[in-house]
């Protein structure tokens, strides 16, 4: 249970982090969409069915694909605020989706499923 504590808790200092980036109206509903799914992807990373990609958003490890719309609109959710940042930044969305990849990584706890820069699975 201390995992998963520590794990809610860095995802909430990358958030105000992340969203400090993106502001108005839009990024508020983002990150509160964002935070209420944050329960359920953390069950779904705990049971082994999705995992973190190396382009920093969420993909189904094996043949189950259990509350595909949530993962789905995580990973829409993910999209806009990296192509916020990137606009802020003068840089691409792909760009700041793998520098967030990288991020996750360090965070992710041991036993989630990441995918390595050869498209394989691994759990930490």
């Amino acid at each position: 249970m201390q995992r998963q504590q520590l794990f809610f808790l860095l995802c909430g200092l990358f958030s105000v982090l992340f969203f400090s980036s993106v502001t108005g109206a839009g990024a508020n509903s983002i990150k509160e969409r964002m935070a209420e799914r944050l329960p359920e992807i953390v069950a779904l990373k705990d049971k082994g069915i999705i995992g973190e990609d190396t382009l920093g958003y969420l993909q189904f490890v094996g043949a189950t694909k259990e509350k595909a719309e949530l993962v789905q609109a995580e990973n829409d959710d993910r999209l806009q605020v990296y192509q916020a940042i990137a606009k802020q930044q003068g840089t691409t969305g792909d760009l700041v989706g793998k520098r967030r990849a990288q991020q996750i990584i360090e965070i992710t706890p041991p036993g989630h499923w990441l995918q390595d820069a050869n498209e394989r699975w691994y759990k930490k």
